[in-house]
């Protein structure tokens, strides 16, 4: 099971988030910085700043919507946290989740070898995983301070597991005999739990600081909640949540237009109102079995089976009464619903205990709820919500609505109409349920765009207001018998299955144009053309790529609008970039021409270390190495350096070892942790560190036991240079040869997206441009009071145009002159006189002398400052750049 499109970045975005860890030093800087490279503001008219909920610990969270794979987005997020962590440290993951229905899916799907979850942890840790019930813990049941050490440990548990306030969460905290041999291989613990033995089942796993994996995160945000994941002592806690809460610190949203263009789910949602509960019935078998012969004819030619399921939401005076849903089954079979198409599902009622719904021998159709399915339940082929609750009572959806989301197959289907999802009610106050269902979609994830009301007149209506009453259908009357006493049995099976008759449903016949039928046919009709809209706005959302900004971000983002007047001479303009020559493979799918363009990645390949130098100073290695004073550095990621006892464990081992074992000990480590590394293939990668540590001396080997991470980074840094060497010669060579040419492919966006704009300069080409130093601001300010200087632009680092050579160079300015001369800026500061700035003259020099004479490309230091070889002072910039 690969990641979808959305999910590969939400990884990227965990991955982005734990290289900042490892940059700054605290976690409201790596946060913030996090989320400034993605020019989305932090504080203040943004995002919140970073939640500190436990000292020294990074907790973050990802929303995803309901149907958006959160288990398995959870599965593939481990590899990396553990790559980013120290390697000495015990892979164990603590998996919490909030319910017993939850716990019992998710340790199924952990411990089976063949569901994609498990496969995912298999392929990421070579099949060395063990998963565990809290039950297998306690018993020691390949639970030992040996299996721990050579495999990743994922315990999954519920957040009452270890709540010391019940029986069960008490056995957590009391001596264990199964477990004394972690008491003797752990030592004392650094961080005791009050009232735990040293034995107990909390404390060992407390010792072996775990990942924390929090799913449907928004259900533990108590005072307890807390203090558990506390008591755990974790290097890193994941929220995983459609809803996350106020503190949580958010580092990837999941759009719905996302989830949309992968067929997650089934969306939009189309909510009808009915004049009573008996067209809600009526009008809900009838959809459903217009349903099903859209799926059977699909199947019959090709498609996969799917089988529309009806959720009717009962909603007695009295509870959660047995006797009313027994009467309710009893009217649906009156209406000519075979018994054994119909099940009961409440919290004292569980007729679908051990049926698989997604079975074509499977028989059930109607499915009669309140809440019960609101969580640890999951059907694709529900497509139906009818609620039964009277006219005049509050519809309530909000906890049950996102059962009827997920896609069956996460396949598009073929008929359009198998691509949403329905709600039936009757009311006489539909704009308020009509909140009630965005109230739905906002606890599964999503928002009021991802609805649409049959009765568009309504959305101009106000929450509380009075929406128009409800039309009968062409060909039926108006239950003149509803009154404000009714309740959801209130609706004759005769007059329904009389109804059915009349349409030909009972029969799964198909209607006639005119017939009683045609009138659902006509709201069949209207809802599929809204499908299609919905679905041609997630295609546009598509195109956007990185433009595009989720729904829960638009208040945070500037959206700054071209200038009227440049549009149209803009949208002509093309500002050239490299691309390569290369026949048609995986990497570069080529187009008509035979060209795409250039990814600095593609420079990489053939790159190998096995003919590298492998001279490494290791005198200058350096790492902070010390034990931080919690009350002081609470702000401190403490498990992205390695602790007091890590670095004890590491020097007691390293020490027995004779110099071969510890030359071999030193490269194996030093592999896990440099590994992967993009463009190096595993096993070159493998040998090359085995060459230097092969000629590490006594020094050397020194060096290495009390600075680990200093010496794998050093590596790291040594290889990242010879492969940046590797790329920038063969790209240059491969301009020599033409196999590396200039087009013209990039175009100016109509908005932009800048963190912190600013329009205090005029002149620019937006109506706002991004923030500037006061440098960049002086350059500004000099182009707007220019006669011959047409618009000016403050390119955007990271979104904006880059000169793609062996790096991305993004150019701080965009000049247009009035001669139409494009001029690329890069303002510099004595302090900036450096081989970067080397490396940007060169590919800056080199992309002009092929652009053609209509660009130019300019590094510019502060007069007084003797530039770099290929780059001018003020002055002479702009004495040029008048004449231009």
């Amino acid at each position: 099971m690969e990641l979808k499109k959305y999910q590969k970045r939400v990884i990227a975005d965990l991955t982005d988030y734990l290289a900042q860890l490892k940059e700054h030093s605290s976690l409201s800087e790596a946060f913030t910085a996090f989320w400034e490279s993605r020019q989305i503001p932090v504080g203040r008219d943004g995002i919140p700043g970073y939640q500190n909920i436990i000292d020294e610990v990074p907790h973050v969270c990802y929303k995803v919507p309901t149907g958006g794979g959160k288990t398995f987005l959870a599965c593939a997020s481990v590899k990396p946290i553990f790559d980013a962590l120290p390697l000495v440290r015990r892979r164990a993951v603590v998996w919490l989740v909030p319910s017993d229905a939850i716990l019992t899916q998710t340790l199924a799907a952990l411990k089976d070898p063949h569901h994609p979850y498990r496969q995912r942890l298999n392929a990421d840790f070579t099949g060395r995983v063990e998963v565990y019930s809290k039950e297998e813990l306690l018993a020691g049941q390949n639970f030992s301070p040996a299996t721990v050490a050579e495999q990743l440990s994922v315990m999954v548990l519920s957040y009452d597991s270890f709540r010391s306030a019940n029986k069960e969460g008490r056995k957590a905290y009391q001596a264990n005999g199964n477990l004394a041999p972690f008491a003797t291989a752990l030592g004392a613990p650094e961080q005791p739990i009050e009232n735990a033995d040293e034995t107990a089942l909390f404390q060992v796993i407390n010792q072996l600081n775990p990942v924390v994996i929090v799913d449907e995160s928004h259900h533990a945000t108590s005072n307890l909640s807390t203090e558990m994941l506390v008591n755990f002592n974790p290097a890193f806690i994941l929220d995983l949540t459609a809803t996350p809460k106020k503190q949580s610190n958010i580092i990837s949203y999941v759009d719905a237009l996302a989830l949309k263009n992968e067929n997650m789910v089934k969306l939009p949602v189309i909510a009808y109102n009915r004049s009573s509960q008996a067209e809600v019935v009526t009008d809900a078998i009838d959809l459903r079995q217009s349903l099903e012969t859209a799926a059977a004819q699909q199947q019959a030619a090709g498609g996969r089976y799917i089988r529309p399921i009806v959720l009717f939401q009962a909603q007695p005076k009295t509870g959660e009464d047995a006797t009313s849903f027994e009467k309710l089954r009893d009217k649906l079979v009156g209406t000519g619903i075979p018994a054994e198409q119909i099940a009961i599902k409440t919290a004292n009622i569980n007729e679908l205990k051990g049926v698989d719904l997604l079975s074509p021998e499977c028989e059930i159709r109607y499915i009669i709820t309140v809440n019960a399915l609101k969580e640890g339940w999951d059907c694709p082929f529900a497509y139906i919500l009818a609620s039964l609750a009277n006219k005049t009572s509050q519809v309530d959806v909000e906890q049950i609505l996102g059962r009827v989301l997920r896609q069956p197959h996460a396949a598009r289907q073929r008929n359009q109409l198998l691509n949403m999802s329905y709600v039936l009610t009757s009311s006489n106050d539909f704009s308020a349920t009509l909140e009630q269902i965005v109230a739905g979609l906002n606890s599964a994830g999503f928002s009021r765009r991802d609805f649409r009301a049959a009765d568009e007149s309504v959305l101009d209506f106000t929450p509380g207001s009075t929406a128009p009453a409800p039309q009968p259908q062409p060909g039926k009357p108006v239950d003149e018998s509803v009154t404000a006493d009714e309740d959801f049995l209130d609706f004759d099976e005769n007059d329904v299955a009389s109804g059915l008759e009349q349409r030909g449903t009972a029969a799964g016949e198909t209607a006639e144009p005119g017939d009683a039928h045609a009138g659902l046919a006509s709201m069949l009709e209207h809802a599929a053309q809204q499908g299609a809209d919905y679905e041609h706005e997630a295609e546009q959302a598509a195109q956007l790529g990185d433009v595009f900004v989720p729904s829960d971000l638009e208040d945070t983002v500037d959206t700054t609008e071209m200038i009227a007047d440049y549009r149209d001479e803009v949208s002509e303009l093309k500002i050239p970039q490299f691309v390569i020559q290369t026949p048609p493979s995986v990497l570069f799918p080529t187009g008509g021409d035979g060209v795409d363009l250039l990814r600095n990645d593609a420079l990489a390949a053939d790159f190998v270390l096995r003919d590298k130098d492998i001279q490494l100073d290791l005198t200058i290695a350096d790492e902070q190495m010390y034990k931080i004073d919690v009350k002081k550095q609470a702000d401190v990621p403490r498990a992205f350096r390695m602790s007091a006892s890590d670095q004890k464990i590491m020097r007691e081992h390293f020490s027995r070892l004779s110099v071969e074992s510890q030359k071999r000990n030193a490269a194996e480590a030093i592999y896990e942790r440099l590994k992967p590394i993009n463009s190096v293939n595993d096993s070159d990668l493998r040998s090359y560190i085995g060459r230097i540590a092969d000629n590490f001396g006594p020094e050397d080997l020194l060096t290495y036991q009390e600075r680990p991470n200093a010496v794998a980074d050093k590596i790291r840094d040594k290889i990242k240079g010879l492969l940046e060497e590797y790329k920038t010669k063969k790209f240059y060579d491969a301009i020599e040869t033409r196999h590396i040419d200039i087009r013209y492919t990039y175009n100016l966006p109509v908005v932009i997206q800048p963190i912190h704009s600013t329009s205090l300069i005029g002149g620019s080409l937006y109506e706002a441009e991004d923030q500037m130093n006061k440098d960049e601001t002086e350059f500004a300010a000099r182009f707007s009071g220019m006669e011959n200087v047409r618009w000016w632009h403050r390119n955007i680092e990271r979104k904006g145009f880059a000169i793609n050579g062996p790096f991305n160079h993004y150019p701080d300015f965009i000049v247009m002159t009035t001669s139409g001369t494009v001029v690329m800026v890069e303002p510099k500061g004595e302090q900036l006189k450096n081989d970067d700035s080397r490396r940007k003259i060169k590919l800056g020099n080199k992309w002009a002398s092929l652009a053609g004479n209509q660009f130019r490309y300019y590094m510019v230091f502060q007069d007084g400052v003797t530039p770099l070889e290929g780059a001018l002072n003020q002055s002479q910039f702009f004495s040029i750049l008048e004449q231009l």
